[in-house]
Formats: C-alpha cells, structure tokens, sequence
C-alpha cells in the first residue's frame, strides 16, 4: 500500500485495555509490542496514512508525545478518516480487509466479538458521531453499515499476544528471506542459512548455534551473542542487546537487554535484564525489568490442563495448556524466585520466594519467606528506577516520573484490597 493511499487514520484505545494490565498501566494498549514492533509502529508502517491521530487515556498523553512525536494526540476529527483499534495487528490479511474496506464508496465498520476493528467514517457522519463514541457499536451501526468478521488479529486478552507472537514474527520477517547476511565462521546453522538476518556491528561468538527450520531469525545492531549460545527461530533480537550462553526459542528480545539461562515462546520489552540461569517461558515481560538469577516462572500445570488466569476478578480459562506469568515494568525479582502459571507482576513490585497469587503495583511480595505484604515507598522505587537507568546512561525524564508517581496513586485500592501494609521492611 503506497504512501498517501489510505486517509487520515485515528487509533484508538478500547476498554480492552484493562485485561493487559498491568502491562497497560505504563503504556496505552497501541504501544503494547506484538512482533518486532508495537502495534502502532505496525499499524503506521502497514498504512503509510497522510496523518495519524491517536486517543488513549488522558494521564499517558504526556509520555505518547515524547515516544511517537510524529503523530496528533486526539485532536478533533473534520474530514474522512479511517478508524483503527490500537489492538489490531495488520498482517497481510487485515491489509486485505482494510483495501477493500476502502474501496466500498459507503461507510462501513467491522465488528469482531462485539469491538470494532477497523471503521471508514466520512465527514458528514463525523459531525454526528463523538471520538468517545467509537467503541459504541450500537451507535456506529445506526450511521453505518456494519460486517461481522472472525480472522483478524484483534487481541483482548495478554495470553492471546502469546498465541499470536511467533506467526506474526514469521510474517514479519520474511521481509529479510532475499537478504540473507554471512554468517561467522564457527558458527553451526540448522536448517537454510537464508533465514538468518544478522545487522551491521553484531558479533556471534563461535559454537553457537542458530536453528531455523521452524522460523527465521534476526539479529539487531551491536547484538553480541556468547558461545554457547543457541537460537532458534522465529525469534528477534534487539539491537544492543547480549546474548550470554542462553537458550532462546521462539521469542522477542528487546533492545538493549541481558539475556541468559533459557527463554521461550516469551516477549521482553527493552532495556530488561534476565542475565543469568534460570527459566522463562510463555511469558511477557515489560520494560526496566530485572529478574535475578535462579528465576524461573512455571508454564505447565502439573494435571497438563487448561490454564486460568484472573482478569479483574474474573477466573477465565485461557484454552491454553501452556502460559507463564505477565510482568508490567520497573519489577525487580530477587535469585530465585519461583513465579507460578499466570500469575501477573504489578508495575514497580519487588519479589521473593515462591510467588502463588497476582502481585498488586508498588509491593514487596515475599510470603513465602515468612514476610507480609508491604507497599514500597514511591521516592525509593523512583531511585531504584533511576540506578538502573543510569546504568544504560538513561535518565528518567520528567514526564516518566510523573507517569510513575499518578500509576502508584491510581494502583492505592489495588493494593489496599490486597492488604499491603505501610512499613518499613525488616529483615529480623
């Protein structure tokens, strides 16, 4: 689809993204990564729009500015647009769906599981039609023809990222298949080397090992990956990421992170270390983590049935047999923690021992160790934050603190149901 084709497009947030958090505390649900990219970076480099305007919650405008510069923040809609869900993915077949959405000379919107997906609004129905109101799929059919479709990639749960990650990264990467790099000497490739993209300043020390015969493999910028290392596709690794004698499978590793010990069928924003041995597995982790060694999440039930996982206070079966723990960001996890199947990690906690239950935003959670449930004190989690930081030559900027400081006066119920109490820690 070439530059200019496709209108003025607008993105918006749904009310889904209250099932991925805690990922979504710190980032609107387009920002949430699916593939090699967020979904807004997909949905702008599918549809090369004239212009693209996005809407989510009010107190993450400041930080969607500074991270996507180039696009308007829900200014008010005048002319014909296109209207996207922040949480489709465009893959070849929803770019099929949208051209011939576009070429229809009505207005239309297609409707998946009661969410619209994609909509083509012209300006006259605009005038009728608040940018609140998107959502509203009774209103929007009164204006508008409405299609019922099933096969687009519009995700509503956080397991459903890990169902749809490693065909989307096939279907992304397929891209570099004419662009095969020359790979080191020494280096053992299972399967046609063809499916290997390796960029400019990465090292891949010899011994190591990169399986593609069930998927490509890309490598990043400056990527150092350390013998005995073996990757197997599909999975991508960030630029300036290291790569330390680990077992990656069928994974997305971020930019500039630590990796050791074994990940799988696992998602990892940037900057997050797993540096040492350990296990994580169907998993998604969000940015800033740090997760000591020993840390091992289970996947797998001990019956090999059907995993559950708690969505504001529902016990919903997932359907899948396989699924690990979700981590929002800022969380630091101590050696050896043992996190259970679908747990989910509050923004910012600290983490001990045997982890058995959903973990509230700004805790430090070591019930196994004897300890009760504690709310962290925000200036300390902020230096903790900076420390780190500091150790990629980053410093927090102004609108990131603020965002942290407003998700740890929003999260205060969450963790007062929970019953955190306001104390020092001791170590007696």
């Amino acid at each position: 689809m070439k530059s200019g084709y496709v209108m003025k497009v607008f993105v918006f947030e749904d009310n889904a993204y209250v099932n991925l958090l805690p990922i979504t505390y710190t980032r609107a649900s387009f920002e949430v990564r699916v593939g090699s990219r967020t979904f807004l970076e997909n949905i702008v480099e599918k549809l090369r729009p004239e212009e693209t305007i996005v809407s989510a919650r009010k107190y993450l405008e400041p930080v969607i500015k500074e991270r996507y510069p180039y696009v308007s923040l829900d200014r008010e809609l005048s002319e014909d647009v296109l209207i996207v869900n922040g949480l489709l993915y465009i893959g070849g077949k929803e770019l099929e769906l949208i051209k011939n959405l576009l070429t229809e000379g009505v207005d239309k919107a297609l409707i998946k599981d009661g969410r619209l997906v994609v909509a083509k609004l012209s300006e006259r129905n605009l005038r009728k039609i608040r940018q609140e109101l998107f959502q509203d799929i009774e209103l929007l059919k009164r204006y508008m023809k409405a299609e019922f479709v099933e096969d687009a990639r519009l995700i509503t749960y956080p397991w459903e990222l890990i169902n749809y990650f490693p065909e989307i990264l096939r279907e992304e990467l397929s891209k570099y298949e004419n662009e095969h790099s020359a790979i080191p000497s020494g280096v053992y490739v299972r399967g046609d080397e063809k499916n290997i993209y390796v960029e400019d300043g990465s090292v891949i020390e010899p011994g190591s090992i990169i399986d593609v015969r069930n998927g490509p493999v890309y490598i990043g910028r400056n990527v150092e990956v350390e013998s005995p290392s073996r990757i197997i596709g599909p999975s991508y690794i960030g630029d300036s990421s290291m790569v330390f004698a680990a077992r990656i499978e069928t994974s997305i590793i971020g930019e500039e992170c630590r990796i050791g010990g074994e990940v799988a069928y696992s998602v990892i924003h940037k900057y997050s270390n797993k540096r040492h041995f350990g296990f994580l597995g169907h998993s998604y982790v969000g940015e800033w983590v740090n997760l000591g060694a020993g840390f091992t999440n289970s996947n797998l039930k001990n019956t090999y049935g059907e995993i559950r996982m708690n969505i504001g206070g529902r016990n919903i079966n997932t359907g899948r047999t396989f699924l690990g723990c979700i981590i929002g960001d800022h969380v630091r996890a101590s050696i050896g923690a043992l996190v259970y199947t679908a747990k989910r990690i509050g923004v910012g906690s600290q983490i001990h021992g045997v982890i058995f239950e959903d973990i509230p935003s700004f805790t430090f959670y070591a019930k196994s160790l004897g300890l009760e449930l504690i709310e962290l004190d925000i200036e300390k989690v902020l230096k903790s934050v900076e420390r780190m930081m500091a150790r990629r030559r980053i410093s927090l900027r102004p609108v990131e603190e603020k965002l942290l400081r407003r998700i740890y006066e929003d999260t205060a119920a969450e963790r007062s149901l929970a019953g955190a109490k306001k104390k020092e820690i001791d170590f007696k």
